[in-house]
């Protein structure tokens, strides 16, 4: 004989989708709620960050090691700016291309919700070996690899750079891919 495929009746599909449906409609939900600009109960409003008081949080000094702060103005859409950090120092160089090595590490103010970065480096160069005329040996920064920070004028930049090196930092709009503000 030939077994016949008779389709099941829907009331006996019912139970099989219910528990998917149920997920999917529980899913969409939460996906149109709007986040609640309204503090939880017993929490306070975030307050504005005041420049001055973050950064009497920041720590002062750091043995061997100068401290920078950048203060930021504000902007309007400073989302979509970005502040360039970078450590080096300024040296003789002549026509090759030269680098430093170096990185920035991250640092949590204990407390509070702020970051700071220190730098660290044991000033060694590295350059291309091309072969230059006497006369191309000229003074010039050379940095290590830069880093990208978000920009936010209601928290300083704090950083911290080994003695004997030195700090430099600029702003970069996202948008026009344009770098201002070149600090020395």
């Amino acid at each position: 004989m030939h077994a016949l495929s008779i389709p099941r009746p829907a009331h006996r599909l019912a139970p099989r989708l219910a528990a998917p449906l149920l997920a999917a409609l529980c899913l969409a939900a939460c996906a149109q709620t709007t986040p609640s600009t309204t503090p939880a109960p017993g929490t306070s409003a975030p307050r504005p960050i005041a420049t001055g008081d973050a950064l009497a949080a920041f720590p002062a000094s750091l043995p061997g090691h100068q401290r920078h702060v950048v203060k930021l103005p504000p902007l309007e859409d400073e989302q979509l700016h970005r502040v360039e950090l970078q450590g080096g120092k300024t040296m003789p160089v002549d026509c090759n291309r030269h680098g430093m090595d170096g990185m920035f590490s991250q640092r949590e103010v204990p407390g509070h919700p702020y970051a700071y970065w220190v730098f660290a480096s044991r000033g060694e160069v590295m350059s291309t070996r091309m072969g230059c005329p006497d006369d191309s040996r000229r003074r010039q920064f050379v940095g290590a690899e830069p880093l990208l920070v978000p920009y936010n004028s209601r928290v300083p930049v704090v950083v911290f750079v080994p003695e004997g090196f030195e700090f430099r930092w600029r702003t970069l709009d996202s948008r026009t891919a344009q770098l201002r503000n070149l600090v020395k």
